[in-house]
């Protein structure tokens, strides 16, 4: 929307609720006096060129509610215009569908557009592989036994005639058979390995049967979702203090401030990070906003949590301020690392990260790839001198 449209539309609703309605309707029940009436403004004018004695209470309050209509009616309207009122509506609804179907239904605001989120492929059965697995068979095809090897056919008994002259038995027959072994294919036959052989007129291309492996298939169709595994997300291998140092930081592990454990806790001559690894798994939706004087949550399919992005956050400005108070004059960097879940509108709040000044990073097996690796989000710089180490020191041992 246009700037100065926004402007106006704000500025019109609020002018009919404020003054068209509860203004105007508060003058004419007790006065009977109507805002937007010119006759009624005349009347006054008229009134106080008269010199107008003001001496009852009543009149009092009507003057202070008639004069201040219009300066509450101005700082209403520059109220209303620091609203993001479509990150209030989209958050509303959000929270209004968690807490009706759950999270894999929440909407999320990209570019302008609103767009369903995917739901989790463990809902999604599988395509079924009969049809793309198994080969057709027809009906030419001839299907061979694997303990049943064909065996040739007998041949007919052979037989020796004796042509002699002497013998009167010139023409008796005495047959004798050619005794032959038995026939035995050989081992890289297809005939040994259950295959289905075509006809000669189709060639002698061997295709496997999809009956040996029918039984196989009605297991899999079988299997119940949930113990179905997906592959999960390629791990992301960075050792963040190493990573740290390289850059020029000396680096404090497991830090303690407020009874808060800083992960990586990073020096330089003028900036100084604050890490923080997350090691909570799975899909979370992220707001950084208050409710009703309430700290924002994250939500997940069945719980949520206090944003620790905004946990974080106040803990860097209490170190911070600390920090201030010795005389440091450098900066003090929140780092938030995923290293196992994933935001699901992670590109969503990418801007509202920034302008809270923090930075929001993946690594290990955490999520999306939309946001930076921590390899990426650290920056070279000048090693941190003895007055930065010793103010560190100090606010850490509570020695201010």
């Amino acid at each position: 929307m246009n700037k100065w449209v926004r402007i106006f539309v704000i500025g019109f609703i609020w002018g009919w609720i404020f003054l068209g309605w509860l203004v105007n309707h508060f003058l004419i029940e007790n006065w009977n006096f109507h805002f937007f009436e010119w006759n009624h403004w005349l009347f006054l004018w008229s009134e106080f060129q008269q010199g107008w004695n003001i001496d009852d209470k009543g009149t009092v309050i009507f003057f202070i509610v008639l004069f201040s209509a219009l300066p509450l009616y101005l700082i209403g309207w520059r109220f209303f215009l620091k609203v993001e009122w479509l990150k209030l509506l989209r958050r509303n609804v959000n929270r209004l569908i968690y807490f009706l179907t759950g999270y894999s239904h929440i909407f999320t605001h990209n570019d302008y557009h609103i767009k369903l989120k995917k739901q989790s492929s463990k809902t999604i059965r599988p395509r079924p592989l009969e049809s793309s697995y198994h080969p057709e068979v027809k009906e030419s095809e001839l299907k061979v036994p694997v303990d049943a090897p064909s065996l040739p056919k007998k041949q007919p008994p052979a037989y020796d005639i004796d042509f002699d002259d002497d013998d009167e038995n010139d023409f008796m027959f005495s047959p004798t058979y050619q005794r032959k072994k038995p026939y035995s294919p050989p081992d890289d036959s297809p005939f040994t390995k259950g295959y289905t052989v075509p006809s000669m007129m189709q060639g002698l291309s061997v295709a496997p049967n999809p009956s040996a492996d029918r039984s196989h298939n009605s297991s899999i169709e079988n299997v119940l979702l949930e113990d179905i595994k997906l592959p999960e997300r390629i791990k992301l291998e960075e050792n963040i203090s190493e990573l740290m140092m390289r850059a020029g930081y000396q680096v404090i592990k497991k830090a303690r401030f407020n009874e808060t454990v800083i992960d990586y806790l990073g020096m330089s001559a003028d900036k100084i990070i604050l890490a923080i690894a997350d090691t909570q798994p799975g899909d979370w939706l992220a707001d950084e906003e208050r409710f009703n004087g309430e700290d924002p949550l994250w939500f997940s399919e069945s719980s949520h949590r206090v944003s620790p992005v905004f946990q974080l956050v106040e803990m860097a400005k209490g170190f911070a301020k600390k920090l201030s108070s010795v005389g440091y004059s450098g900066s003090v960097l929140p780092l938030f690392i995923i290293r196992k879940g994933t935001i699901i509108n992670a590109e969503d709040m990418i801007s509202t990260w920034k302008e809270m000044s923090v930075t929001v990073c993946r690594t290990d097996i955490g999520g999306p790839d939309e946001l930076k690796t921590v390899t990426q989000s650290i920056e070279q710089v000048m090693p941190p001198t003895n007055d930065v180490i010793s103010a560190v020191q100090a606010v850490l041992q509570g020695g201010l």
